[in-house]
């Protein structure tokens, strides 16, 4: 397993490949626990390849996260038949440093919460897909599956996100939405 610095915080990330594409990646604290989270994106969109890891990978990956995170490109999912694939479009559209609601996104996309949930926590692509930029009505940070809103808010800060809507001299931790 591949062990990436990834903006102050150690995880292990594996990658699914096929025919020299990468398809999925999922990161975790924990190698196991990083494996079996592409196992589930993997299952949840369809997705067939070798789970991979190598140096020239997690370059790869470090190169596309600043791009997006630090220099506020928008990523361009390959062609591939993501399940949802409309919900990761529409949250790539968010620029860097602002943020949409959960409740909006789904709003606007004519699904359910519970279904733009699902899907997120299935996200193959974690930032590429900027899901740490959907907050609460409330403005509170919620989920980022796996590795937490620590790593949500140390995003929102590198992309210079108004955070003073998120907390007030602390950080606010919400499991309502």
């Amino acid at each position: 397993m591949i062990s990436v610095n990834f903006y102050g915080f150690e995880v292990e990330v594996a990658f699914l490949v096929h025919e020299g594409r990468i398809l999925a990646y999922a990161w975790h604290y924990d190698e196991k626990k990083a494996l079996k989270h592409l196992k589930r994106i993997s299952k949840f969109h369809d997705l067939e390849g070798e789970v991979k890891r190598s140096g020239k990978l997690e370059t790869w990956l470090k190169e596309r996260v600043d791009d997006v995170v630090l220099r506020g490109k928008k990523f361009k999912l390959p062609d591939i038949s993501y399940r949802d694939r409309s919900v990761y479009e529409r949250i790539i559209g968010v620029p860097r440093g602002e943020t949409a609601t959960y409740s909006q996104v789904a709003r606007e996309l004519g699904i359910s919460y519970a279904e733009l949930l699902k899907t997120l926590m299935k996200n193959p692509l974690q930032v590429l897909i900027p899901c740490h930029r959907l907050v609460t009505n409330r403005g509170t940070l919620f989920g980022f599956y796996p590795l937490g809103k620590e790593v949500k808010k140390r995003l929102l800060e590198l992309e210079k996100a108004e955070l003073s809507r998120f907390c007030s001299n602390k950080f606010v931790e919400s499991n309502k939405y």
